[in-house]
């Protein structure tokens, strides 16, 4: 029996060498399958401690406790095991809820057999020669009970399967690795090995079982291998193209996207020892690693800016991400460089730009707005609707403007023009044509007249691109001696711009025909006249050339198409105020529509619908 006891103090001193690894893992447990690494150890620490007290057992009560016992660490190694390789694999989040399930039903099975005294032999027990075995002072050898094999096969099965998985792994990523899925191999199937043969043949060969011992070899392996990742060789690949001396911080990883190695300047960012850093996922370190390991395409480099929070006083940072891969002797890619760069005073400035330019668009948009009237107002006789698009959204304060302001006498004006140019100058003439021609309508110039003035007003030879076209009408409502409404008599006056068009009521579309000369390149102008009168349900419709000149490839939209848009339009009720307000949105909708539809090129668009009543 002494032999037994050395036996079990042995054991005992291995059981307490793997619950001092077990604790060092624990340590360092944010490592990929650092967890499940702590179980394996565990559970062949359980296995030992409770073996080494069943070997030094004098009675064949205690030696079947402590026998028992000791299935709480053989049940969960297999489990523990393939957890680990699929987290060190990068596929724990594939695995499902069901799945965990069916891997706890055998451990849960035979655990509960084994407290049951009925039914702990169907797993193993002690027979009448195992007991006479104890009272010889022999080690005690439990005997296999029916339910036994199935167990071990079980366990066999989910053992090496798992290390096959993780060999197959390895040798496919690099040819680097396998000398590293060799010697795993190995590691793994020792403990098997003399596991089997003890079970095959109980008490011929060996009087204890030898598998505690071996699985020594395998936890070594494991630990001082995967996971310090030693085992992978990767560092001496990257210190060739690493410079201690960086100002940049440079992360190794391995093709499952662990930290490997970390320059001093790589641990100064992350504000931890390179024994911190090694073994955990560059994810979760720098969350846009995460991103870059996702993208990247082997042999190739990968970038992306990220900020970083620094300690509580010492702001952010924002830092430009380069991924590249590592390739070994025979070419293939063996693991991944991060190269990590404080850009801080380059994003400040891009910031600063970008707040530049998105106040420049508001003070645009601003600008825009106050080029053209928020409301049109009511004038006798008419029913009015208006629209402008920008040739581009969210673009400069374009040079197509709109105005309706009252005149003298009753009478009442428009104005529709399209300014060179675009930005602040083409807003700067804008503002000058719209309100020019308010103030000299409130003095009662004539319609041509009017013109005149305003390019007077215009004119600047130190700035020969400061030029518009202008259309301006006078409207004066028409009554019948009963004081009905016979419609209004408009006065047009173009300073170069596209005639307006009229549709009369019975469909028929016509040009009010009247040229010009655009303001502010001549002093000595031409204004185009002409004077139209609409009749209770007639309407005109002023546009800009954005209109007539839109395209799709050479082919302009042109006036004679505006015009079959124009005479397509009907009065679906009497002519009056109601029916004249609906048709003139609805012809402004449906030409704006239509031009934008039909053109991939075009520039800025205004229109201006008058609806008589």
């Amino acid at each position: 029996m002494s032999e037994s006891v050395g036996l079990g103090v042995g054991l005992g001193v291995g059981a307490a060498a793997y619950l001092g690894l077990a604790c060092y893992v624990w340590l360092h447990r944010r490592a990929t399958g650092g967890r499940a690494l702590v179980v394996i150890l565990l559970s062949v620490f359980v296995w030992s401690l409770c073996y080494g007290f069943e070997l030094g057992s004098h009675t064949v009560a205690a030696a079947r406790v402590w026998s028992g016992l000791k299935f709480l660490g053989i049940v969960g190694l297999a489990p523990a095991f393939w957890a680990f390789v699929m987290a060190y694999t990068g596929r724990a989040r594939q695995v499902s809820g069901w799945v965990l399930a069916l891997l706890a039903v055998e451990p849960v099975t035979v655990l509960t057999l084994l407290s049951i005294p009925a039914t702990g032999g169907l797993v193993h027990d002690y027979t009448p020669a195992q007991q006479a075995a104890i009272r010889l002072d022999r080690a005690p050898v439990a005997a296999a009970g029916p339910l036994f094999w199935p167990h071990a096969i079980y366990t066999y099965a989910v053992i090496v399967f798992s290390a096959g998985m993780l060999i197959t792994r390895l040798v496919q990523v690099t040819r680097t690795y396998r000398r590293q899925a060799a010697a795993l191999s190995v590691a793994v199937m020792i403990p098997l090995a003399g596991n089997a043969i003890y079970n095959l043949n109980p008490g011929s060969t060996a009087e204890v079982d030898p598998t505690p011992f071996l699985f020594a070899v395998t936890a070594v392996i494991l630990v001082w291998g995967f996971f310090r990742l030693r085992l992978l060789d990767l560092v001496p690949v990257a210190r060739g193209q690493v410079v201690e001396q960086m100002v940049d911080a440079v992360l190794v990883l391995d093709l499952y996207g662990r930290v490997v190695d970390a320059n001093p300047a790589g641990m100064a960012l992350l504000g931890a020892r390179r024994g911190e850093i090694v073994g955990r996922d560059a994810a979760g370190l720098l969350p846009l690693a995460g991103v870059l390991l996702e993208r990247h395409t082997p042999g190739g480099t990968t970038r992306g800016d990220m900020s970083l929070r620094a300690r509580p006083g010492g702001g952010s940072r924002d830092l430009a991400l380069s991924l590249t891969s590592l390739r070994d002797r025979f070419g293939e890619e063996a693991g991944r460089l991060l190269v990590v760069s404080e850009v801080t005073e380059r994003m400040e400035t891009q910031r600063r730009l970008t707040e530049l330019l998105a106040e420049q668009t508001r003070v645009s948009e601003i600008l825009q707005t106050s080029l053209r009237p928020a409301t049109l107002p009511e004038v006798p006789g008419l029913r009015l609707a208006a629209r402008s698009v920008p040739a581009q959204e969210g673009a400069r304060v374009g040079g197509d403007f709109y105005d309706v302001h009252p005149s003298v006498g009753g009478d009442w004006a428009f104005v529709i023009g399209d300014v060179s140019g675009k930005g602040v100058r083409a807003a700067v003439v804008t503002s000058m044509a719209r309100y020019g021609a308010r103030t000299l309508s409130a003095q009662g110039w004539p319609p041509d007249q009017l013109l005149q003035q305003l390019n007077d007003a215009l004119l600047d030879p130190e700035d020969p691109e400061r030029f518009c076209t202008v259309l301006y009408g006078r409207v004066t409502p028409l009554r019948a001696g009963d004081g009905g409404s016979l419609g209004v008599r408009i006065r047009l006056a173009s300073g170069g711009h596209p005639p307006p068009l009229i549709r009369r009521r019975d469909g028929t579309v016509s040009s009010a025909r009247c040229s010009g000369t655009a303001l502010g390149l001549l002093a000595a102008i031409r204004v185009g006249q002409a004077v139209v009168d609409l009749a209770p349900g007639d309407l005109l419709l002023a546009y800009t050339d954005g209109v007539t000149e839109a395209r799709r490839g050479l082919e302009q939209f042109g006036e004679e198409r505006l015009a079959q848009v124009l005479a397509a339009a009907q009065w679906e009720e009497a002519p009056g105020p109601a029916a004249a307000d609906k048709v003139a949105h609805a012809v402004a909708d449906r030409v704006v529509g239509t031009v934008v539809g039909a053109a991939d090129h075009r520039d800025d668009i205004a229109v201006l619908v008058l609806a008589a009543i």
